[in-house]
């Protein structure tokens, strides 16, 4: 059996986070994964063998660049991400989605992380007119700076799946989607699955691409979760 390869995932309780979380432990590539979050996990449903993981919590999560956050040689995977509305404004959204994104992926990377995966957004720009595109934007362009040996940034379209704080407009589009897609309408350009997402990034994890950046939008997401095998060594569909 391979050595569990080391690595660190933000965002685990939200639902891309938590797909990544979940994608994993169920790999049949063995990975030690440490989860910092905001409040505790529940068990994993299915853990692969050799892999195992540990669940970091910090109510307030600004403190977690102050003590280690990844391994060195290892992987860290960031889904961290709020709203406008569960932040309290924009000012705060932009200092959890922006800033402390960027010190996380700065402070992994003086830890001696080689590989760092970004959950980003379809449409995201450092000059985008629309604040949430901006600061996607934004955290692509610090953490391309950084110099890790790999960086895979992920720019899914539409996220389906349920999430503990579903907006209005959120839901009434995953209600669209949701529809078009079961009498086979052709959305994969525009919509994917939170779970996807987190096969995606377990394969990539396993298997880091060649190039020192990567970028996947929503289709290429998609092609790669069917990539993944989970623990019972078959191919997801």
């Amino acid at each position: 059996m391979s050595k569990a390869t080391p690595i660190t995932i933000v965002g685990a309780t939200g639902l891309t986070g938590h797909a990544a979380f979940t994608s994993l432990l169920s790999s049949i590539h063995p990975f030690a994964v440490t989860a910092l979050t905001r409040r505790p996990l529940d068990a994993p449903t299915s853990l692969s063998p050799g892999s195992t993981y540990t669940n970091k919590v910090y109510p307030d999560l600004f403190d977690a660049p102050k003590e280690t956050v990844a391994e060195p040689g290892g992987i860290y995977v960031s889904c961290l991400g709020t709203t406008r509305a569960a932040a309290g404004g924009l000012e705060k959204q932009e200092k959890i989605d922006v800033f402390l994104n960027c010190e996380l992926a700065e402070k992994a990377k003086k830890d001696g992380a080689d590989y760092l995966l970004l959950v980003s957004s379809g449409g995201s720009s450092p000059t985008s007119h629309f604040p949430y595109s901006r600061m996607k934007g934004t955290v692509e362009e610090n953490v391309k700076r950084l110099g890790f040996k790999h960086c895979v940034i992920l720019r899914p379209g539409l996220l389906m799946g349920t999430r503990t704080e579903m907006r209005v407009p959120e839901w009434t589009f995953q209600k669209i989607f949701g529809g078009l897609k079961t009498i086979g309408a052709p959305v994969g350009s525009l919509c994917i699955d939170g779970t996807d997402v987190g096969k995606c990034i377990a394969y990539l994890a396993a298997n880091p691409p060649d190039e020192p950046v990567t970028i996947l939008n929503n289709s290429q997401i998609i092609a790669t979760a069917a990539l993944f095998k989970g623990n019972d060594q078959t191919t997801s569909t």
